[in-house]
């Protein structure tokens, strides 16, 4: 989905989804689109997250802390948050209290544990788009 600003319609906010699951990946794919947004990839472990975030640098990352192989959700965040200023929505069947603050440390975005709704994610995704459009400004004064 895009933001208008002064009469221009900016281009979509391009999403990666990490997530082990196909059948979830697709399904939030799907929903993503339905919203205007543009799902750029999906991926299912760590270091296809982090390549993929080097290289095509999208605006913003779900992630499942559980990806298949032996890297987490929470270090893949670590590893990309290092060196690329991406926004992380953490996106999880794991309900473990500390695990989730982890990520709500690492991220500093929104924790939303599986199943969640379409209007919460849509909301986390526009508060993010917000935040980001605000500080760009600020860094532009």
């Amino acid at each position: 989905m895009g933001i208008e600003i002064e009469g221009a319609q900016m281009k979509a906010t391009e999403i990666l989804i990490v997530e082990d699951v196909v059948v979830f990946a697709k399904q939030v794919k799907l929903r993503l689109e339905s919203k205007g947004y543009s799902v750029i990839g999906i991926v299912d472990n760590g270091p296809d997250a982090i390549k993929f975030a080097e290289d095509k640098n999208p605006d913003i990352i779900l992630m499942d802390i559980t990806l298949n192989g032996t890297m987490t959700g929470l270090d893949a965040a670590r590893e990309i948050v290092k060196s690329k200023r991406i926004p992380i929505i953490f996106l999880t069947a794991n309900s473990d209290k500390s695990i989730l603050e982890s990520g709500r440390k690492i991220s500093k975005n929104s924790v939303f544990t599986k199943p969640f709704s379409d209007n919460e994610l849509h909301m986390a995704i526009q508060q993010v788009i917000i935040s980001n459009a605000m500080a760009s400004m600020l860094d532009k004064d």
